[in-house]
């Protein structure tokens, strides 16, 4: 039975078998609080678990029980970490006596203190991905010098396509060469935005790692089961520390890093932070001139060159174009096809797919251009707008586009495909100066809002674990089957759903073989950056559609005031109902009689919204309000309903009480899927948790590559890029015009936490 086939069994399965065991076996698991002392105990009867390589997932529809549980596991000994590095005073020299000065508002001072902790950490804990990522095996994948990958491997090349098939060499994980914690954490982030992991792999010749996989089995071996603490085998930490010149503990690294001019090669020793926090707590840690602040600030004193994160950003763009103009080795986002594949591009009149088009606009002239604006000792008044600019005004040229599309006749019109390359180069250069295709900082605080969703609802506690995973896995299914009949929708995840996702994406060639089966010839991606209001909206959509194709079942099955109301947005939207409707609206009602249900947001598995960012524009704030005022009015009619049936109506009120940093805060509760609380993003290099669609913003797209103010707060966020760039991003919508979340209509749907098929997380 292929994939497509089974994605349909299954759901068939679950409709038949509703009002049976079968069925109830969606239904989410019971929460249970982590205070709760005899949940201490429980983690003791966790059995051993089997992740070889037959137990763990291949193409078929789902990972394996085990696979989320170790998946479970690793999550909670990262939860530990967190908490750690937060809470130790002084560390990276911020002191807790900072927040002292504040006085009234001492803990919300706390909250900033913590959080420029674990900014710095993961800031260090990437630099050091890096240089482990740098020393592992590398594989050739085209033709260039040590296997690189050329522009002409690209065209024409059966070869290149082959890359992601079985039977290609894979890295061996061995339990003595486990990597750091924080190392880890990183490659887990990284590889849950898989197009850009593919990108990456290919790009820097590491497709032994894509094959191999997160290493489930030695991770889950060093993670204790009752502590959750990661302690790998002390040859480990010999060989991971002789290897890289690096100490094991990332606390233990140096304050400063060395980098050197590119002017005129002096060394200049660059410290991760200044520890500045400054007078006002808006703008805590804002001013810093660190390599992990936001106003990095170094001067070069023999040539008096100043180097900031936009200096970084340009030599990144500058050294790519070097290596197109000298080695034929093409620019990052001109790989993979519109829909995320590898697909070999055609050299003559390209009509389709012609994602190197970038790289020969560049051949025809545009890199003089680009080569003088990243000229080094130029670099104190350039920015990446100016390299936006250029390209604007090259496309301008009939003469440069026709000679870059090789056409036989002068014309500046550009092919969809064209328009989104082009998209997805400069995504690569917006806010990202790292040799990666995705500012992975960012990616991993992104990633810590489902960490602590996952700690809440604390299933690793449970005694119904086995059966929750069992569970979770279902809904995925039923999941995957609405992306796959829906191509330019959004899907979004509930939590228990994204759980299995995340795990699936954890293995890139089972993941891949299967997006492409069920899909369509389109890689599923997961980009992590979306606007709330489209989320929300697509959230709604998805929890009707779950609801039709399993006859009634609720799909976030939580009594919370947002999910109530997101219930009633389609469960009354006729005075005739449907059967799937009616018994949606009776189990509805029965979820406030159930003990397993919570109407506690942070308790219980509803929308997947880690991934959700803010828009800065007035256009946000107005969307913003409209969504709030048609969720207010689909909220009283579910209060009315509850009462009228005798319930508890579900309860609202304007703050709630939420941790930040671990101090308990009132948030204003405008709905649970509101950018994560925990991120000040002006602290950052770049800013994780808002996206810019203004027009004239820094991270817009480029005029002539897109329309209006499309944008993704830089041009895609790394791994979208508009316009069915990222299949999928988080939620999104078609075009992905905010949140770097597309994957819609046009070419690139398919899901991936987001756009085209899969919103959420």
């Amino acid at each position: 039975m292929g994939p497509v086939s089974q994605v349909k069994s299954l759901a068939a399965k679950v409709e038949k078998d509703t009002d049976s065991q079968e069925a109830r076996d969606i239904t989410p698991p019971p929460t249970y609080p982590v205070e709760d002392a005899s949940a201490q105990q429980l983690t003791a009867s966790l059995r051993k678990l089997d992740l070889s390589p037959e137990n763990t997932s291949t193409t078929t529809i789902e990972p394996s029980n085990d696979e989320c549980i170790a998946h479970l596991k690793f999550l909670t000994a990262l939860t530990i970490l967190r908490e750690d590095v937060s809470e130790s005073d002084e560390l990276f020299g911020i002191r807790d006596a900072q927040a002292e000065i504040f006085r009234t508002e001492k803990e919300r001072a706390m909250t900033k203190i913590r959080e420029k902790r674990w900014a710095v950490y993961v800031a260090r804990a990437v630099d050091r991905f890096e240089s482990w990522f740098n020393l592992l095996p590398t594989s050739a994948v085209g033709s260039g010098q040590g296997g690189s990958l050329r522009m002409k491997d690209v065209v024409n090349g059966k070869q290149f396509e082959a890359l992601v098939d079985a039977g290609h060499e894979k890295l061996i994980w061995k339990a003595e060469f486990m990597p750091p914690l924080d190392v880890l954490m990183v490659l887990h982030s990284f590889m849950l935005n898989p197009r850009d992991f593919l990108e990456d792999c290919i790009r820097q010749n590491k497709m032994m790692l894509w094959h191999a996989g997160f290493p489930w089995n030695e991770v889950n071996a060093c993670i204790d089961a009752e502590t959750f603490l990661y302690t790998p085998k002390a040859e480990s930490i010999a060989t991971f520390e002789a290897a890289t010149s690096r100490a094991w503990e990332n606390v233990h690294d140096p304050p400063a890093k060395q980098i050197l001019c590119p002017s005129c090669g002096s060394t200049l020793n660059c410290f991760w932070t200044d520890n500045y926090m400054g007078a006002t707590i808006e703008r805590a840690f804002e001013l810093g001139r660190g390599l992990a602040d936001k106003c990095f600030h170094v001067d070069c004193r023999p040539c008096s060159l100043t180097i900031t994160h936009e200096t970084l950003r340009l030599l990144k763009l500058r050294r790519d174009i070097e290596s197109l103009q000298k080695l034929d080795l093409p620019l990052p986002g001109t790989i993979l096809s519109v829909k995320g594949t590898l697909k070999a591009a055609t050299s003559v009149a390209p009509k389709k797919d012609d994602v190197l088009f970038p790289n020969r606009l560049i051949l025809a002239g545009l890199g003089t251009e680009l080569n003088s604006i990243t000229y080094p000792p130029r670099l104190n008044s350039q920015k990446v707008t100016a390299v936006r600019t250029a390209i604007e005004k090259a496309l301008k040229s009939r003469q440069l586009v026709s000679e870059a599309k090789n056409s036989g006749f002068a014309s500046r019109k550009l092919e969809f495909d064209q328009k989104v390359s082009i998209r997805r180069m400069m995504s690569r250069y917006w806010e990202n100066s790292s040799p990666f295709a995705l500012d992975l900082v960012g990616a991993v605080l992104r990633q810590g809002v489902f960490i602590d969703k996952m700690k809440s609802i604390d299933w690793i506690h449970s005694p119904a674990l086995e059966s929750t995973i069992t569970r979770l896995l279902k809904k995925y299914a039923v999941f995957f089957q609405i992306m796959a009949e829906n191509p330019g929708k959004v899907a979004v995840p509930t939590l228990d759903i994204d759980l299995a996702w995340h795990t699936h994406q954890l293995n890139p060639p089972a993941y891949y073989a299967y997006s492409l089966n069920v899909m369509g010839d389109n890689f599923i991606d997961h980009d992590d950056k979306i606007d709330e209001n489209k989320l929300s909206a697509a959230f709604e959509w998805t929890s009707k559609r779950y609801q039709k194709l399993t006859g009634g079942q609720i799909y976030s099955e939580c009594t919370c005031w947002y999910c109530e109301a997101v219930r009633e947005t389609h469960n009354n939207q006729s005075i005739f109902s449907s059967a799937e409707t009616s018994t949606a609206k009776s189990r509805a009602l029965q979820l406030h009689d159930r003990d397993d249900v919570s109407g506690d947001p942070r308790r219980s598995p509803h929308i997947s919204a880690h991934n959700a960012v803010r828009e800065q524009s007035l256009v946000g704030a107005k969307i913003a309000a409209k969504q709030q005022m048609k969720l207010d009015a689909a909220y009283m009619r579910a209060v009315n309903k509850a009462r009228g049936a005798g319930k508890k109506p579900p309860t609202k009120h304007d703050y709630a009480l939420t941790y930040v940093w671990g101090y308990p805060m009132y948030m204003p509760t405008y709905a649970p899927y509101t950018a994560d609380p925990c991120i000040t993003g002006t602290m950052y290099s770049s800013n994780p948790s808002c996206i810019n669609t203004s027009v004239g913003a820094s991270g817009n797209c480029v005029a002539g590559a897109c329309g209006g103010s499309v944008s993704f707060g830089g041009c895609g966020s790394a791994s979208a890029c508009g316009g069915g760039t990222s299949a999928g991003g988080c939620g999104g919508s078609s075009g992905g015009s905010s949140g770097g979340s597309s994957g819609g209509s046009s070419g690139g749907g398919g899901g991936g936490c987001g756009g085209g098929g899969g919103g959420g997380g």
